[in-house]
């Protein structure tokens, strides 16, 4: 199993090497891992810093799975430590990294030229397939 995306590796990815974005990254770190749970149907989801080995700060998720029962029409289990698969921890790292980058690229625009504009996608391809077939809730109809 993989970790969870760290502020070093999404600092890595996007070629910073100041401290200076490093609250901002932690944040989107967290959030994308967050989103991840969200995306999979996991609930009650919280995600704690971890102080981990060495000076490198990780991340924890904890998480339920919803459990549907026929007489009580379902409940959430109690949360637990979701470890992530390499998928998991590589569609947060590319969430993160977007995540950090949208500020660059406002209402979607990257750059605009005198024959259009390039667009970033809304739904970053990579991201989805991740998380294909890791999903822990389905809708009923």
């Amino acid at each position: 199993m993989a970790d969870w995306p760290t502020v070093e590796a999404v600092k890595q990815s996007l070629g910073v090497t100041t401290t200076a974005k490093d609250a901002v990254i932690a944040s989107a770190v967290k959030a994308a891992i967050e989103q991840v749970a969200v995306d999979l149907g996991y609930q009650d989801i919280t995600v704690s810093e971890d102080s981990g080995s060495g000076t490198e700060i990780g991340y924890t998720l904890t998480a339920g799975v919803f459990i549907h029962d026929a007489d009580t029409g379902g409940e959430v289990s109690d949360p637990v430590e979701v470890v992530p698969t390499n998928s998991m921890s590589n569609a947060a790292l590319i969430l993160a990294v977007m995540v950090v980058k949208a500020p660059d690229a406002p209402y979607g625009i990257a750059a605009a030229f005198d024959l259009g504009a390039v667009r970033v996608a809304s739904d970053h391809p990579t991201y989805t397939k991740m998380l294909t077939g890791q999903r822990v809730r389905f809708s009923v109809a």
